[in-house]
């Protein structure tokens, strides 16, 4: 009855990579919304994050992916062991910002505005 409830130990270990990856995600778009706060308009997102030390993925060791969009915009890919519409996120949610991590089975991409502080819920 216990794994019908909170899952096999295996599920449980893919369900906390995935919240390390969602927080890793979520702190590194973090650090580049603070160097804008501190540069101003002056600021450029970097071609890559190699300047900024990052956490890599938990299970992988593979970094996350980086890719600038445009001059404010740009996108934080990760590859997700499960389907967030499987399990809460966390104990938000009612909060809104918890929808902007849902995310499938899988590769998948969050895009940012580094203008714009990313909320995380975890």
């Amino acid at each position: 009855m216990g794994f019908w409830v909170i899952g096999t130990p295996g599920r449980q270990r893919e369900i906390a990579a995935d919240r390390q990856r969602l927080q890793d995600v979520g702190e590194i778009a973090q650090r580049l919304h603070e160097q804008y706060l501190t540069e101003g308009d002056s600021f450029e997102l970097p071609a890559t994050l190699d300047a900024i030390e990052l956490r890599n993925d938990p299970l992988t060791s593979q970094p996350y992916e980086y890719a600038r969009l445009g001059d404010r915009d740009f996108e934080l890919c990760a590859t997700f062991d499960t389907d967030s519409s499987t399990h809460r996120l966390s104990n938000q949610d009612s909060n809104p910002d918890a929808a902007r991590w849902q995310h499938p089975e899988g590769r998948h991409c969050f895009e940012f505005d580094v203008t714009e502080y990313p909320t995380l819920v975890y």
